[in-house]
């Protein structure tokens, strides 16, 4: 029930001041070549957020960042994240690089490339599990510590429960990952999802996406209630 972890979200508005949606601005960054400067702003922004507000003594225990597969076609990438990481003194456990399930399928220069990411201290997560064609020994083969399983997963699981989530959940444990089930949005699916073993849930339940500033305004509200008692 504890806020743990977050994920950092890039948002553009338009002219009128309207946000537009990732699912429009990503694909053409990833396009022109954009994505190489949005994913590092975001890195650095999300590396000076942990520094500068000491997010450890609320309890937040990590931020994850998305990497796009375009990103990992910088031969330099592992050497300006880790430099970045080394400018604001943030320890690599407290950042973990969000990779999709689609962009692992059978990439070798990509798998280089995490695994010289990983021997720099980075970890890595498993986003979107379930919308692409992997299997679960492919996904064995990468030095990811936790999957987190699409939330189209978890909606058709709770409106018609069958075996095959909870098997996907069990498997992945054996395999020593743990679990995050994204889209939760009510309090049945929390049930359902830990009744599973999931380890850690995200969704619109617990919070909305909200600026940097608002997300700093929870956890310090958060951290007087814990005082308090």
């Amino acid at each position: 029930g504890e806020i743990i972890g977050a994920e950092a979200l890039a948002r553009i508005r338009n002219t009128e001041g309207e946000l537009i949606p990732p699912g429009l601005f990503i694909p053409i960054a990833e396009e022109n070549g954009k994505i190489n400067e949005l994913g590092e702003q975001v890195f650095e922004k999300t590396c000076r957020f942990i520094k500068e507000n000491q997010l450890e003594k609320y309890g937040i225990r990590w931020i994850n960042v998305n990497v796009s597969p375009v990103q990992f076609m910088r031969a330099n990438l592992p050497d300006r994240y880790a430099d970045i990481l080394e400018k604001y003194r943030v320890d690599s456990r407290m950042i973990r690089l969000e990779i999709t399930e689609k962009s692992i399928a059978d990439d070798n220069y990509l798998k280089n490339q995490i695994l010289g990411m990983r021997k720099r201290g980075f970890f890595f997560v498993l986003d979107d599990y379930g919308t692409g064609y992997s299997n679960m020994t492919r996904v064995k083969k990468y030095p990811v510590e936790n999957v987190k399983m699409d939330m189209s997963l978890i909606w058709d699981y709770c409106k018609e429960p069958d075996e095959i989530l909870p098997n996907a959940v069990a498997t992945f444990k054996h395999m020593n990952f743990t679990i995050t089930a994204e889209g939760v949005e009510t309090a049945e699916m929390v049930e359902k999802m830990k009744a599973i073993g999931c380890d850690y849930l995200q969704g619109y339940f617990f919070m909305r996406p909200v600026s940097m500033e608002e997300f700093l305004r929870v956890l310090k509200e958060r951290k007087g209630e814990a005082v308090q008692k």
